[in-house]
């Protein structure tokens, strides 16, 4: 993507995801980046950030989407993705044996 919002470096957090993209319209496969930090100018949020590959579509403006939580929320989401993760981490191993 020429155009990025969110720096992506060494440190981004995950720097290819694929993601949907869900319109009343339609829904679009595309790749992104997430990313997760804290703000020198916010040292009490973290910053979970998001931004898609958007060109293959004109309906979406190219634009990054933040979420702003306090430790509490951060740790409370990294918890659900622990136990998700873990979880499908099962299903596969069920599906492949």
């Amino acid at each position: 993507m020429s155009h990025r919002i969110l720096s992506v470096t060494a440190y981004t957090t995950l720097d290819l995801v694929t993601a949907d993209i869900e319109t009343a319209e339609k829904s679009l496969r595309t790749d992104g980046v997430v990313n997760v930090s804290v703000a020198d100018d916010h040292p009490d949020q973290v910053t979970l950030g998001v931004e898609l590959d958007l060109v293959e579509t004109n309906e979406v403006a190219t634009h990054a989407d933040r979420v702003r939580l306090s430790p509490t929320q951060a740790r409370s989401l990294a918890d659900d993705l622990q136990q998700y993760a873990d979880e499908a981490d099962t299903d596969w191993c069920l599906l492949t044996t």
